[in-house]
């Protein structure tokens, strides 16, 4: 008797109102957080063609939005069973205070981060100078940034909240030339222009590589350049690339260039 009785228990607990409505809420949310994914997010992410903020954009709205449906929908659940939602809600309320209390430095990096990110202060493969050393940005997340040396090689973890004064280093670059004032204008135009057509062709890292003219005048001569950019952790590897066409171009122009050519 006492096992039919469990049984017939059973039935009229899942024919019930509360568990129907939990069921419903279930099945909204999972589909609310499909609509999320597979739309608002698509929207939102893809406004950009930046590969790297794209996909750590669209991390972290999901993320967001996941938890916050989520943590709705097991209140609306548990409020259908009777629950008492707002005792949980003030215990929780007291235990994220003492727990923000314990972890100001992990929320004073976490801020930071999101601070860096919105800002566009920097983003992984971009070349910064932190602490007067040249890094290349290998790794970027909420709480810390792993920076890589140029110069040494060494990689170093800093908290975010750490990464106060940082200089993005620029990606454009300017190879001056001094030439005699008797080498003829146009042939230095012709040989500089074909210097940067064959720096596009034989490298990937050089963008938007052009002939800038005559830049100035000095006691020793005329000064003409090139300017082009590349991304900043490539700069070394594209400017020998430059001075090994560039020479080969003198070489078959017949022009010599002065001793004090400058790179900026």
């Amino acid at each position: 008797m006492n096992g039919t009785q469990e049984i017939g228990n059973d039935v009229k607990y899942f024919t019930s109102k509360p568990f129907m409505i939990s069921l419903l809420i279930v099945g909204i949310t999972i589909v609310l957080l499909y609509v999320i994914k597979q739309f608002l997010i698509k929207k939102v992410a893809y406004t950009t063609k930046d590969e790297q903020h794209k996909n750590t954009f669209k991390g972290i709205i999901f993320s967001v939005l996941q938890y916050i449906v989520v943590i709705i929908a097991i209140i609306s659940i548990l409020h259908q069973h009777g629950v008492n939602v707002t005792r949980i809600l003030a215990g929780l309320g007291i235990m994220a205070t003492i727990i923000g209390l314990a972890l100001q430095d992990t929320l004073k990096d976490i801020i930071a981060g999101i601070s860096i990110y919105n800002n566009n202060f920097y983003k992984v493969g971009d070349l910064i100078r932190y602490n007067g050393e040249e890094c290349d940005v290998k790794y970027f997340s909420a709480r810390v940034t792993k920076l890589q040396s140029i110069q040494t090689n060494s990689t170093y973890t800093v908290n975010n909240s750490l990464m106060t004064s940082v200089e993005k280093i620029k990606d454009s670059r300017m190879q001056v030339f001094c030439m005699d004032f008797d080498i003829d204008r146009e042939t230095v135009k012709k040989c500089l222009e074909e210097v940067c057509e064959a720096l596009k062709k034989e490298t990937s890292y050089a963008k938007d590589a052009r002939y800038e003219g005559i830049q100035d005048f000095s006691d020793r001569g005329v000064m003409y350049a090139i300017k082009y950019r590349c991304p900043a952790h490539r700069s070394e590897l594209v400017r020998a690339k430059l001075m090994d066409i560039t020479l080969d171009k003198f070489k078959e122009y017949k022009i010599r260039p002065r001793f004090n050519s400058v790179f900026k």
